[in-house]
């Protein structure tokens, strides 16, 4: 019997409902938040970033394109824009004078040309399987990698703050201070919604960089060689070209779209998950618990609330970034991003602003599944209330 007890005894200590749970302080808890919101969203992007890379060929088809050029000549880039530059020379004949050894004055004339570079977009744009064919064809399937290491090293700040401190903003923005919403606590729609809005801000204003340099990579390159050799090269490029100022060129549609990215898909996330959980069938009982198919269930719908929102944004985000930026810090194509959707509006229709909303959604749908998954997963590994 006494031997029974104490084994009965050691059995008890081993039972995990008995073990000493981690206490997290605000601290530890915002840390591990940070960690598994940003590693979550490195792996979801490996994952997704070839299908990113042909969002933005779409989105940038059929755009203008400003070029200087020196000899008369038409250039026509087809997989990431439709766009057909004309370049037209004025002669202006320059006089200049020369003494000769008898002291007359000998006047000569010459001729300099000047180049006027005018636009001019194609009205055909290739369309989703015509655009990969020829992308594999003259480019190679190494195009489909092109920006992904300022993709990886974006994720690792934008999306560590937007979703590590998501539950911290809504700690504050629920009245419970910065320590609250420490047990899973439900909060109102707008209390979601202002919390997204806020740690999508901080995160894409601080990651604007990467951002900027990702799209640079993933657009079509006329010389066959990628825009920079790598990120070191891109920011001393930048820097060297455009100053400090030129890193952060976008920032504002940047901004607003990572505000209403965060916004729509953490918020519909939340709000959906919560509400399947609150389901019950004929008999009272609870159709979905806290595990996987939940989280699959609220993240496509996540998913797709997030691509429709945000596609108009996206669109004018890449073409903004994409152009050209004079010394000055103009760009040859749009003074702002208002300036870049009232264009694409103008010269290409409404619809324009949903271009490669396809491979829009089909990134972000997985994207938002998989790192919300594996966010959730990483949570409860520890010990962590779920979102």
């Amino acid at each position: 019997m006494t031997v029974q007890g104490q084994r009965s005894s050691g059995l008890t200590s081993l039972n995990p409902e008995k073990r000493t749970e981690h206490v997290w302080t605000p601290g530890e808890e915002l840390a591990a938040k940070l960690l598994f919101g940003g590693l979550g969203c490195m792996i979801a992007v490996v994952f997704t970033h070839p299908v990113d890379v042909i969002k933005t060929r779409l989105q940038l088809q059929g755009e203008a394109v400003v070029a200087a050029a020196t000899h008369a000549t038409s250039v026509v880039l087809p997989s990431s824009s439709t766009s057909v530059l004309a370049a037209t020379h004025t002669l202006h004949p320059t006089i200049t004078s020369s003494s000769t050894p008898g002291g007359a004055v000998m006047r000569t004339a010459a001729t300099t040309a000047t180049t006027t570079v005018t636009a001019a977009t194609q009205t055909q744009s290739l369309r989703l399987f015509p655009l990969l064919r020829h992308i594999m064809r003259t480019e190679g399937p190494r195009v489909f990698v092109a920006g992904l290491a300022p993709a990886v090293l974006r994720e690792s700040i934008y999306s560590t703050i937007r979703f590590g401190s998501y539950d911290y903003f809504k700690g504050i923005y629920s009245g419970m201070g910065a320590a609250g919403l420490r047990g899973g606590e439900e909060t109102t729609t707008l209390v979601k919604l202002m919390s997204g809005l806020t740690s999508g801000m901080i995160g894409s204003a601080i990651a604007n960089p990467t951002d900027l340099i990702k799209v640079r990579l993933q657009a079509f390159w006329p010389s066959g060689k990628p825009r920079y050799a790598s990120i070191a090269d891109a920011c001393k490029s930048i820097y060297v070209e455009e100053g400090i100022p030129g890193l952060y060129r976008g920032v504002v549609p940047t901004a607003a779209r990572a505000m209403v990215v965060t916004a729509s898909q953490l918020a519909s996330y939340d709000t959906t998950k919560h509400w399947l959980l609150k389901l019950r069938d004929s008999q009272g009982h609870t159709v979905f618990r806290e595990g996987y198919l939940t989280h699959f269930c609220a993240s496509t719908i996540a998913g797709l609330v997030c691509s429709i929102s945000t596609s108009p944004i996206d669109t004018v985000k890449v073409r903004y970034m994409n152009q050209q930026f004079n010394a000055q810090g103009k760009g040859q194509l749009y003074r702002s991003a208002i300036d870049c959707a009232v264009k694409t509006v103008q010269r290409e229709g409404p619809l324009a602003l949903y271009k490669g909303f396809l491979m829009c959604w089909l990134r972000l749908g997985p994207h938002t599944m998989l790192s919300l998954m594996i966010f959730e997963k990483l949570r409860s590994f520890v010990g962590l209330n779920p979102v």
